[in-house]
């Protein structure tokens, strides 16, 4: 936008006066072509200063999700820790259980 801005600025330097809305309210071509000329050279530094702004919340936002990103690894390598070994607990908890009721079990056929 700014590229196309610019270009239409330098047109407007090196066109000559024409007719236009404002010349018919009394003022002349020359006067017409430099306030456009301003208002172009006060858009172009406008957006020229909001593309760095944006630019600035870019590179903020940007640090931002990666700070995001690494807490979200940190958290879930320790929930899948966490997880893994309520796993395993649970698993030895149940072969544990397993292996007492199968001793019960040869234990009462020894017995008979």
């Amino acid at each position: 936008a700014v590229v196309s801005t610019q270009s239409t600025g330098e047109r407007l330097e090196a066109s000559e006066p024409g007719k236009s809305f404002a010349t018919f309210f009394g003022k002349s071509p020359a006067q017409v072509k430099s306030e456009k000329i301003s208002r172009l050279q006060q858009e172009i530094t406008t957006l020229s200063n909001e593309g760095e702004q944006a630019g600035d919340a870019l590179v903020v936002a940007s640090a931002a999700v990666r700070s995001d990103i690494e807490r979200w690894n940190i958290n879930k390598e320790k929930d899948c820790r966490a997880l893994f070994s309520s796993l395993s607990a649970a698993h030895t908890d149940y072969y544990t259980n397993s292996i007492a009721v199968w001793q019960e079990l040869v234990d009462f056929i020894d017995k008979e």
